[in-house]
């Protein structure tokens, strides 16, 4: 789901909770058309979550999100450590007046996480299999640099792992999300159309449902600033 789909889902859970503190309005015997349509809108909400994977998966949306931010920090750590290593296997290779090295420490543009961490470890082996770990300790790395470096490459790749996880509790084809989210909002109409009436002198229940009911918007991405130029 997307970041709009995800909080209509959520929505939908809230607004069906909400709709359990109502029961006892709509329990009249026998029942009235009110009843019925009170009923129908509830169940039609409540297959909708369920066809959404349910209260547990959709809520889950919420962790891949957490584990796509960690992702994306780890990736960002990992891209720093390795332009670091550059730096140094640079002055390592003037140095040493060995500039054949710097083939073994090339930084990766705009590779795949797997291809990432791969050229991490790749750092890591040049390092021990050129005896370089001591240069590096001595440019501020740490004592064991290759060990280090394969650390962050495996917490790195353990971190997509939890990412993959994290979107396989998300259920429901791609394909019929949409639909799904349509018959909710559909029921969520019903509820709110049946609440106006009902509860019209009842501000109370009216706010508590509009809050409840609510589709958070996602959050606009921030503008960037123009600069000032200062006149000479």
């Amino acid at each position: 789901m997307t970041k709009r789909q995800q909080h209509e889902a959520l929505s939908f859970l809230h607004a069906n909770e909400f709709t359990t503190t109502l029961l006892a309005d709509f329990t009249h015997q026998p029942p009235n058309k009110v009843d019925l349509k009170f009923t129908s809108a509830r169940e039609k909400l409540a297959k909708c979550i369920t066809d959404l994977g349910g209260q547990a998966a959709i809520q889950a949306g919420g962790a891949y999100g957490e584990e796509t931010g960690k992702q994306g920090m780890l990736r960002s750590d990992l891209e720093e450590e390795i332009a670091d290593i550059n730096a140094t296997a640079i002055s390592i290779a003037e140095e040493t007046e060995n500039p054949a090295m710097m083939e073994r420490f090339r930084i990766p543009h705009g590779v795949s996480d797997s291809k990432l961490a791969a050229s991490a470890r790749a750092m890591a082996a040049a390092i021990r299999e050129l005896s370089l770990n001591d240069e590096f300790e001595a440019h501020g790395h740490p004592a064991d640099t290759a060990t280090d470096l394969e650390d962050m490459a495996d917490e790195f790749d353990g971190s997509e792992g939890d990412q993959g996880t994290a979107l396989s509790t998300r259920t429901g084809t791609t394909a019929s999300i949409p639909e799904t989210l349509r018959s909710g909002k559909a029921a969520v109409k019903t509820l709110n159309a049946i609440f106006r009436r009902i509860y019209k002198r009842n501000i109370q229940v009216l706010t508590a449902w509009k809050t409840a009911s609510h589709v958070q918007r996602a959050p606009r991405p921030a503008k960037t600033p123009t600069p000032v130029v200062n006149p000479a």
